[in-house]
């Protein structure tokens, strides 16, 4: 039960028993009627949205997968991929807002760490950063020796970043840290 679906439960159990304490202790109270209505209309509301929160929690819903970060074209996780495409390491990216592309050593935390990767050599401490900002990650060279390129997914074409520049990243690009591939889906 999600907390929206709780909430609209809650209130409109609390507009019972204030309709029940209304009911047996009719002549404390002045101004009934309004306070009837007022009470039974927000009633009808909260289980209203009750049941409508309930629906979309069970996906009844014209996009039943926008809930399901998997299915819609958020970028949720990084896949190093062998020259042969299978996964070798993966990390995921949901609910993160960067991530650092390099080796783990001395004075560096890589958050993405190919020091155990096929062509670990070949990547700097900190070669690369992953941000994540209105809602699209985008990737940046950190001036590494070995460059860093993306292949975009859509058109299937390599393009080479220069140092300090973002791409704007999408579900199925691939990137290329030296000459490891990082795929994004």
């Amino acid at each position: 039960m999600n907390v929206e679906r709780a909430l609209d439960i809650a209130i409109s159990f609390v507009c019972f028993a204030i309709l029940g304490v209304l009911y047996w202790y009719p002549d404390s109270v002045w101004a009934k009627e309004p306070i009837y209505l007022g009470l039974g209309i927000v009633i009808v509301i909260c289980l209203i949205l009750a049941v409508r929160d309930g629906r979309v929690a069970q996906g009844h819903t014209r996009n039943e997968n926008t809930d399901d970060p998997s299915m819609s074209g958020l970028i949720t996780e990084l896949v190093l991929l062998s020259e042969e495409d299978t996964e070798l390491m993966a990390w995921n990216l949901y609910g993160k807002t960067a991530a650092l592309i390099g080796r783990a050593g001395k004075g560096s935390e890589a958050d993405i760490d190919l020091s155990s990767g096929p062509y670990a050599s070949m990547v700097d401490k900190e070669h690369a950063v992953l941000n994540y900002s209105a809602g699209d990650w985008y990737v940046e060279d950190l001036g590494s020796k070995n460059g860093l390129s993306v292949k975009k997914g859509e058109d299937g074409k390599i393009y080479r970043l220069s140092a300090d520049s973002l791409c704007k990243l999408e579900k199925g690009d691939c990137l290329y840290v030296g000459m490891n591939r990082l795929l994004l889906r």
